[in-house]
């Protein structure tokens, strides 16, 4: 704005001003009256039916001396009111305190006898300080105590008034005054105003009201500013432009009638100058305050005007000093110079913003213009005799203005906040855009990576132990980035709106099981234990398994990353409607500041907590926005160092629980009708499929679609009812859900491999989630393959078939390898024995019958058909044993000793040529290979559920070199086939193996057991 347009807006202002203020006085100004000579005042012939009259002209004035009706006059001045009455006192006595002043005021009024019975009143004003006034020789009024020492003075003065009848023609006034001197004016300061009582009443009353009228507006405002400022910004200013409102409200009440005094008449005069003269200063000085703010944020720093407002603070902290030690001298002065230079300092403040291009900056100016006008026409009051009611327009004008500047600055912040915000959201969806991007783009990239690091971890047998630990860590590493790159296009799907929910019942306790087991790897090296506390009768919920799924899982999975040691606790209640589910832990918990965005997208703690867990700070956002899609609330309890507490609501179902087993004619499993295999691809009728789910409708799905393909089907309802049934018979496929309650379908896996390999009983999962980190937790517990939920039912069969077909030609790969296995008997074996009884022929006959009875024994033995069988009777290898070990001890007589052990109750069932296996290997490569020979002993004992069989012998013993690698592979001679196979065969079928010890010089011992 040029200087030009400046000057034209303010003059135009100030001449407006000037116009509503003299039109204030042509309403309320006095006419011309007559006033006092030589103390006589005529007013006689004066209409007072309308009108107040000042008491202006000449008194008479006896310093130093206190007239009362009864004593006599002493010499008398003449002194013209109003006016100071210092210059007439003798300052020059020695006798005299020169501080102290007292003396008495003497009027004599003359009036017409008055025809009304209207009363007549006397408003006195300003009288400094203390007073006692006499009319017509009667004491009237007494404010504070008026003495000829100021030992005996006390202070009073405030405005009074002083009412006396009106049937009188002439009034005699005597006012007696006493003044410490630290005012700058003493004595009769204002007019006394005189008049009938209702006149005076009325004119002092709307100006009292127009004071208090004035200070409530800006006490309002000094709370609205005090409120903004400690409620909502904390910016300065508003704390400065409080304290102006604040101070111009106490300066009101205190100047003019004085309303301050009459609210507390126990206020001293000289408090009252320190609070009215405060006031005021501090008014200026803070606006001045709110200004320099305003300075400050400008482009251009002002150092001159800086420097200027840090001397100006600097002498109003001067000058509070002076008026409180009562140095008024230095105090007035200061008082003076203040109220003139702030405003000039205001002003060039306004004018260098105006000169910056702060348009905005004119209402302050136009304010500042106001309030200076209200202090120059105030100043020309009190410095003339003119009495006026308060006016209180050139303040409210001021308060309009400012408030106009802030609601100005308010809606432009608002637009600029508007604006940016809309910026912010634009560069936000860029972001969210970027990254969803940036995740899809970098998934294929990592998950190559992942392969590759995983094959090499398991394939190069050259890899250092440090490098095997490197490779570990980068394996790490990259599920850790997976999981964020998921998160991040979780996240814009959510933002995006494009989740739909596939709502049914759910079993909450099955989802929270399966989470908590599909975690358990992350607790390896930390002392965690998870609790499981929901109720078996708990009722289902509705909502998206899967998405409930993912919503614990997050949960607990955050649990875990903040929680060194201690324990998970997840538990769940009904609350009306709804089920409440609760992710406890004793981790590092956390602060109030942390607990207010904790579910806000990429806000995490510090980052030392933070390295703790890592990620993004998106798996809470992300069950907050799920939640919330469930139609649920989610919210957290959490104090730093002593854990959290989340807790999420979801609807409950039906009344349906875990004990139910009705079937719902709606299948939640997804049926093609339309499929028919052709009669190659129907399985061979009797592959025993057990199904493990604890939903009766999907178990009762399963059941029929595989039943109609021509698979024989049980159905368990939790993982220990299958547990049960697996050990009761041999199955060829197991199909279990994921997420089942008490034991999920990640811990019946864990269960199962610990009875059965995954080729000898292979498992087939049924899970919502097909993610690669999902699947690759179900493979590390032994899965050998998943179905998708909802099943379809091509797809089930396919895979069913493919397994079974799988576990059968195994079976029959052992039997056949057991077959080949007895067809490879050394053909010298065959011609030593038949030499042996070519021998006995002629030395023992009888012997030589025996031996050809057990050698054929041997025979039939060997090449039963039922050595096909994957378990034979114990009896049965017991008779191809004693066959075999009858021919050795016949071929080598004493160098071969048997010993047997067999203490069996129980019917028990081996692996076909297990034993007689193991026997053959302890003589040929065990005693034999001593020239004295040595002893094996066989042993068999039933103990409890198992039955243990032992063959040792005391031969050459092995090595722990030669015992490792005797069932790793065969050796170059093609020995160890028969240990090799018997190994497989018993792992396969009980889920252990051949157990070797051995020591050089004293022999083996080779074991296994038989679960009955």
């Amino acid at each position: 704005m040029n200087n030009k347009k400046l000057l034209l807006i303010t003059g135009c202002f100030i001449l407006i001003l000037t116009g509503f203020r003299l039109l204030w006085v042509q309403q309320y100004g006095p006419t011309s009256y007559p006033k006092a000579v030589n103390g006589l005042l005529d007013l006689r012939g004066i209409d007072f039916a309308d009108e107040t009259i000042p008491l202006n002209g000449e008194w008479l004035l006896y310093p130093r001396s206190l007239i009362t009706p009864d004593t006599s006059s002493s010499s008398p001045v003449e002194i013209t009111l109003p006016g100071d009455w210092k210059s007439y006192f003798d300052a020059s006595s020695e006798t005299e305190d020169a501080d102290y002043f007292y003396g008495t005021y003497q009027l004599r009024i003359l009036l017409d006898p008055s025809t009304q019975m209207e009363p007549y009143t006397f408003y006195m004003k300003d009288i400094r300080s203390t007073s006692k006034v006499y009319i017509n020789g009667r004491n009237v009024s007494n404010q504070g105590s008026v003495a000829t020492s100021s030992e005996k003075y006390s202070s009073g003065a405030r405005p009074f008034f002083v009412t006396i009848d009106s049937d009188v023609d002439e009034i005699d006034v005597l006012i007696q005054i006493a003044d410490t001197g630290h005012t700058r004016i003493g004595g009769i300061k204002e007019p006394v105003q005189f008049g009938y009582s209702k006149n005076v009443t009325t004119f002092y009353t709307l100006s009292i009201v127009l004071q208090i009228l004035s200070a409530s507006i800006l006490i309002l405002h000094f709370l609205f500013a005090l409120i903004i400022y400690f409620g909502f910004s904390r910016r300065l200013e508003m704390f400065y432009l409080a304290m102006v409102f604040g101070s111009a409200a106490i300066s009101i009440l205190m100047d003019d009638d004085r309303v301050f005094l009459t609210i507390f008449p126990e206020i001293s005069p000289q408090l009252w100058m320190h609070l009215f003269s405060i006031s005021y200063v501090t008014s200026v000085i803070f606006l001045m305050l709110v200004f320099k703010r305003l300075v400050d944020r400008s482009t251009k720093k002002r150092i001159g005007v800086t420097v200027a407002y840090y001397m100006s603070l600097g002498l109003y902290v001067i000058y509070i000093f002076m008026r409180v030690f009562e140095w008024f001298a230095v105090a007035q002065f200061l008082f003076s110079f203040l109220m003139l230079t702030v405003p000039l300092i205001i002003a060039i403040s306004l004018y260098l913003l105006l000169k910056d291009g702060t348009s905005s900056v004119i209402y302050l100016l136009l304010a500042v213009v106001s309030i200076a006008n209200s202090i120059g026409w105030g100043t020309l009051k009190t410095n003339s005799i003119v009495v006026l009611p308060y006016y209180p327009f050139d303040i409210m004008i001021a308060v309009l203005l400012l408030a106009v500047f802030w609601f100005k600055q308010f809606f432009r912040v608002s637009k600029e906040s508007q604006a940016l915000a809309k910026r912010l959201q634009r560069v936000s969806d860029q972001k969210d855009e970027f990254l969803a991007n940036t995740s899809h783009e970098l998934r294929n990239p990592l998950h190559g990576i992942m392969n590759i690091s995983q094959t090499i971890y398991e394939t190069d047998c050259q890899l250092s132990k440090e490098s095997k630990e490197n490779m570990e860590t980068l394996i790490t590493i990259s599920k850790r980035m997976s999981y964020i790159l998921n998160d991040l296009i979780d996240a814009q799907i959510l933002k995006e709106k494009g989740i739909q929910l596939h709502l049914e019942e759910v079993n909450i306790s099955a989802v929270v099981t399966s989470a908590v087991d599909a975690l358990k790897f992350m607790t390896e090296g930390k002392d965690i234990h998870f609790r499981i506390q929901i109720p078996k009768d708990f009722p289902f919920v509705i909502g998206d398994e899967n998405r409930l799924f993912q919503i614990v899982f997050n949960l607990v999975h955050n649990a875990v990353k903040f929680t060194g040691f201690g324990e998970i606790v997840i538990t769940a209640r009904t609350v009306g409607d709804t089920a409440e589910i609760s992710v406890r832990d004793t981790g590092i918990g956390m602060n109030p500041d942390v607990l207010e965005s904790v579910f806000q997208p990429y806000e995490q703690a510090d980052s030392s907590i933070t390295a703790l867990g890592g990620g993004l700070g998106l798996g809470l956002a992300i069950c907050e926005q799920l939640v919330h899609l469930h139609n649920g609330d989610i919210g957290v309890q959490s104090e730093l160092g002593e854990g959290s507490t989340f807790t999420f609501t979801v609807p409950i179902g039906k009344e349906r629980t875990l004990k139910d087993e009705t079937i719902s004619p709606n299948s939640m499993t997804s049926i093609s009708k339309e499929t028919k295999f052709t009669d190659s691809n129907v399985p061979d009728v009797g592959a025993q499929i057990l199904v493990v789910d604890d939903d009766p409708v999907n178990r009762s799905v399963i059941k029929q679609i595989l039943q109609n393909n021509g698979f024989v089907v049980t159905t368990c309802a939790s993982g220990s009812q299958a547990l049960a049934c697996i050990d009761e018979k041999k199955w060829s496929l197991v199909i279990t859900d994921v997420m089942m309650p008490q034991m999920s379908g990640y811990e019946l896996c864990k269960q199962i491999r610990k009875r059965y390999s995954i080729v000898k009983l292979p498992i087939l999962l049924l899970t919502a989630r097909s993610a690669a980190e999902d699947v690759q937790v179900g493979f590390q517990y032994g899965a050998n393959d998943y179905v998708r939920k909802p099943v379809d039912r091509i797809e089930l069969v396919v895979r069913v078939q493919a397994l079974t077909d799988l576990q059968k030609s195994m079976n029959e790969r052992t039997a056949m390898e057991a077959a080949w296995l007895q067809a490879q008997i050394k053909p010298h074996f065959l011609f030593n024995t038949l030499n042996a009884i070519a021998a006995l022929s002629e030395d023992d006959p009888e012997k030589m019958m025996n031996l050809i009875n057990q050698f054929g024994t041997y025979l039939n033995s060997s090449f039963s058909t039922q050595n096909l069988n994957q378990l034979v009777p114990l009896e049965n290898e017991l008779r191809l044993v004693k066959s075999y070990t009858y021919i050795e001890q016949q071929r080598f007589n004493d160098r071969l000793k048997i010993e047997w052990d067999v203490r069996v109750q129980s019917k028990v069932k081996v692996p076909p040529l297990s034993i007689q296996t193991l026997v053959e290997n302890a003589i040929t490569h065990g005693v034999l290979c001593l020239p004295e020979g040595g002893t094996v002993t066989i042993t068999i004992v039933e103990v409890s559920d198992h039955v243990e069989i032992s063959i040792h012998d005391d031969g050459i013993g092995m090595s722990d070199e030669r015992i490792r690698t005797l069932l790793e592979r065969e050796n170059e001679q093609g020995k160890g086939i028969g240990l090799i196979n018997t190994d497989k065969r018993l792992k396969q079928l009980f889920g252990n193996g051949l157990d070797i010890t051995s020591e050089i010089s004293k022999g083996t011992t080779i074991s296994f057991y038989i679960t009955l």
